[in-house]
């Protein structure tokens, strides 16, 4: 009996020795995935997506994820989807995300006091191509040098402007590549691989300067020709993922409002968003690059 005794006692403690089950882990934080496009070079879009995502992750007190994409459809399928949260993105890009999915149009950047930008086509340094109604005349073949087909100011608005003159891109140029990035094409004219290139140009009052060459020649991009420039067309654009929390979208406004106010402020927002500062925005605004489109044949 004494012993029946102790081996319940024995087997008493051991089961009220047993550890107690491990606590389920919390469920891990959902980052908010921010997204932009690798439109000048590889380097710089990864710098400046870490960028964006830091201060995504400043204005909302949350973790921030970047991600680089390889072209603005790419992004745009993305944030229509709800893959990312947060895009930022060209005027072309915006205008091919599906108006069904409901994204959410935040503002739109400004440089050098203002919210549009232009797109240039431009030649070589030693070229006699000063007009699209000297292009129109030139006889010999021709070599142009595209970024991509989803970029405006690298290929769409610059080809609608030829369009618009009278001039098929298909029948003028023996030669049409795309080189997938500004950069690339600027350095590809200066070289003299190609005769013409385009790209974006800000609204400067010098005309004749190919602006959106410099980070890729300095200097040697004042020596390019500018053919032709389009009219203005707005700046990039932030958009919002379709169902993405109210207060979540409001919070990073205010934040980049508040940032352009101020020199340190505007600092964080060269580096996320490439300007100094950010302006409202709506649908209507893009009205005359629709025009544009409407004129375009792939």
């Amino acid at each position: 009996m004494r012993m029946l005794c102790a081996t319940l006692a024995l087997s008493s403690a051991v089961v009220f020795a047993q550890p107690a089950a491990p606590k389920a882990a919390p469920p891990a934080q959902a980052m908010v995935i921010v997204g932009v496009v690798a439109a000048t070079n590889d380097v710089a879009a990864k710098k400046q997506a870490d960028a964006l995502a830091s201060f995504v992750a400043v204005a909302l007190k949350e973790p921030a994820l970047p991600r680089v994409f390889p072209d603005q459809e790419a992004l745009a399928l993305a944030v229509a989807k709800g893959d990312v949260d947060f895009a930022l993105m060209g005027p072309l890009a915006y205008l091919r995300v599906d108006p069904k999915a409901k994204t959410q149009l935040l503002f739109r950047t400004v440089r050098q006091g203002k919210s549009t930008y232009r797109s240039v086509v431009f030649a070589g340094p030693g070229s006699k191509l000063t007009s699209l109604d000297a292009l129109k005349k030139e006889k010999r073949p021709l070599k142009v040098a595209w970024v991509e087909t989803s970029s405006a100011t690298g290929y769409v608005i610059p080809k609608a402007m030829m369009l618009g003159a009278g001039i098929n891109p298909a029948q003028s140029f023996e030669v049409q590549d795309f080189l997938g990035s500004h950069d690339a094409v600027c350095k590809a004219v200066l070289e003299g691989k190609y005769d013409l290139g385009a790209t974006f140009s800000d609204p400067t009052p010098n005309t004749t300067r190919v602006s959106g060459c410099v980070g890729a020649l300095g200097k040697k991009a004042d020596t390019l020709k500018v053919v032709a420039l389009s009219s203005e067309v707005p700046n990039d654009v932030l958009l919002a993922a379709p169902k993405l929390a109210q207060g979540k979208v409001d919070a990073l406004v205010a934040a980049a409002k508040a940032a352009g106010a101020n020199a340190e402020g505007q600092k964080s927002l060269q580096a996320a968003l490439l300007a100094e500062g950010v302006a409202d925005v709506k649908d209507e605004d893009f009205a005359p690059l629709r025009k544009a489109l409407d004129a375009f044949v792939p």
